[in-house]
């Protein structure tokens, strides 16, 4: 196949069809009051569109593009180019779409000229009435949601290309990058090597804790100064053992607290959100805005504060943990445990703790401390996000237009790809059995992206089975304290391969189960790179956005 082009042919097609669109839209009476929306939401599906070509057409990736990869490409703007289909046809009818134009430094120009002749083409379009008929508004829009699913998609491709390929376009086409949503991932890319200066500080004012604790979480009010106090996050960090020593001298304590100095930075210096009208929406990230952190001495712990995710009300008290959601029961019944949530809600569950693990590792990013105590669960509404919910959610009478979505928190000092991990010993239990084996006790591999998807695995079989690994295990983690020693690493994989393959395709399904065990065994077609990250899209992500339809 020639995928340059058969891809050149399609963005072609797809970029004339688009601005037909537009410059049509741009006369019609009806569309008044989402004129402005709709154009601007086509200015930047062109602009990604445009700078999609620039990527795969990079001179740093001709022809060494995976057939794979090139493939998938291909496929999306094929569907692409299908959605549009029937306005194609119209386009080419009235003069507008041509095979022969061909998209180069002139776009700009070409850009005004298609407008101008599809608003001339109106009138025209009015007295043919199948053709008139596309420009009815609920169905425009409707084609245009369907359009920017598979332009999601192409756009998830584009983010796990080469950092040096893009990094060679964000220096030559800052607004492409912009307005592609692709800003905040090249950036996260940037920092990945970076540490906290010098004067990064711990932050100030007052903090008063609120409600309940939930893991290592909880709500508080915190106030700079005299300011406006605010409703936050508070997760905690416990000292390592080596700093609750007294004898350390000042540089000694300085050295041993810069991993989660350099870590707060890091995730204070980012944005997982996306509010700008100017640009697509980057890809989602399921984690909290990190304000900063506090370090508390006498408490022997340091603590992130994080913001409150969008359209939080502020009225709840508590948080809820995956964890603690899982082995929440009933103290009015005898300590039954409560009802599993609907399966819709399992697989968004699942489905947004899977997205953002794939949108971080696009980012150059690992996590490296998975598991369901350090994921946060909100209700997600047509309103925004909410703490509370959750337990009405869970019950028969569930609302189906909202879902409980992960949050994933609690994050491992590991940041950067490329600099791999100290191989430093850990033998607390429960937590090494959501480790690969490769990680568990005294880890014998540097840290890297399996070892992320593994974890994710062991979590995806809890939501799966509805059971914790505090319960799966609970044998195996009592024995080991008791003796001392961790269970044999190689075992406690075959049991979680053997529980998925047992409990998961009458709770969730076969797809499911398989990605389960994708997951658990890194059955990828590749190791790094693009192709795991397409893989892991087509056999996990793609598996449980599906399953959120059922």
């Amino acid at each position: 196949m020639d995928f340059y082009g058969t891809a050149s042919s399609a963005i072609t097609q797809i970029y004339q069809v688009a601005v037909f669109i537009q410059g049509v839209v741009s006369d019609i009476k009806s569309f008044d009051d989402d004129r402005a929306e709709i154009r601007l939401k086509l200015n930047l599906e062109i602009s990604s569109l445009l700078f999609c070509r620039r990527i795969f057409f990079h001179p740093l990736l001709s022809e060494k593009l995976d057939s794979f990869i090139a493939e998938s490409v291909n496929g999306l703007l094929e569907q692409m180019r299908k959605t549009l289909a029937e306005y194609e046809i119209v386009a080419i009818k009235y003069g507008i779409a041509n095979e022969e134009v061909t998209l180069e430094r002139e776009q700009v120009k070409l850009q005004e000229s298609l407008l101008e002749r599809a608003k001339s083409k109106t009138k025209l379009l009015k007295l043919k009435a199948y053709d008139w008929s596309l420009f009815d508004k609920k169905k425009l829009q409707r084609i245009l949601e369907t359009y920017t699913k598979w332009s999601d998609q192409l756009r998830n491709i584009m983010q796990h290309m080469s950092q040096e390929t893009l990094a060679k376009l964000a220096e030559t086409d800052q607004q492409g990058l912009k307005s592609s949503g692709l800003e905040a991932v090249v950036k996260r890319r940037g920092l990945v090597e970076a540490k906290a200066p010098a004067d990064y500080r711990s932050l100030t004012g007052s903090l008063v804790e609120v409600g309940q604790a939930a893991g290592g979480f909880k709500l508080g009010n915190w106030s700079l100064d005299r300011s406006e106090t605010m409703k936050v996050v508070i997760e905690y960090h416990e000292y390592e053992i080596r700093l609750k020593d007294d004898d350390l001298d000042a540089d000694e304590i300085e050295e041993l607290k810069k991993p989660l100095r350099d870590l707060a930075w890091l995730l204070q210096s980012t944005t997982f959100t996306s509010t700008s009208t100017e640009s697509l929406d980057q890809p989602k990230i399921y984690a909290l805005e990190c304000l900063g952190f506090m370090d508390q001495p006498a408490e022997e712990r340091s603590v992130f504060l994080y913001r409150l995710p969008a359209g939080e009300p502020g009225d709840g008290t508590s948080l809820t943990t995956l964890h603690g959601f899982i082995n929440a029961v009933d103290k009015d019944k005898n300590s039954r445990p409560l009802r599993k949530p609907a399966l819709n809600d399992r697989f968004s569950m699942a489905r947004s703790l899977a997205l953002t693990v794939s949108n971080l590792h696009a980012s150059a990013w690992v996590h490296k401390n998975i598991w369901s105590r350090g994921i946060l669960l909100f209700l997600e509404t047509s309103t925004g996000v909410s703490t509370t919910g959750l337990e009405e959610q869970r019950k028969a009478s569930a609302n189906a237009a909202n879902r409980i979505v992960s949050y994933l928190g609690d994050w491992g000092y590991a940041r950067a790809v490329e600099k791999g991990t100290e191989l430093r010993p850990d033998f607390e239990v429960e937590p090494n059995l959501y480790r690969h084996p490769d990680r568990q006790g005294r880890p014998s591999h540097q840290f890297n992206r399996l070892h992320d998807l593994y974890a994710l695995g062991v979590v995806l079989l809890e939501i799966g089975l509805w059971a914790t690994l505090s319960r799966l295990m609970e044998a195996k983690i009592n024995d080991a304290r008791k003796n001392g020693k961790l269970p044999n690493r190689h075992k406690v994989a075959a049991d979680l391969v053997a529980l998925a393959g047992q409990g998961l395709p009458k709770e969730m399904g076969v797809g499911y189960t398989k990605a389960v065990l994708t997951c658990l065994a890194g059955d990828f077609r590749e190791k790094d790179g693009p192709g795991l990250a397409m893989d892991f899209q087509s056999k996990v992500i793609d598996v449980l956005e599906a399953g959120m339809e059922v």
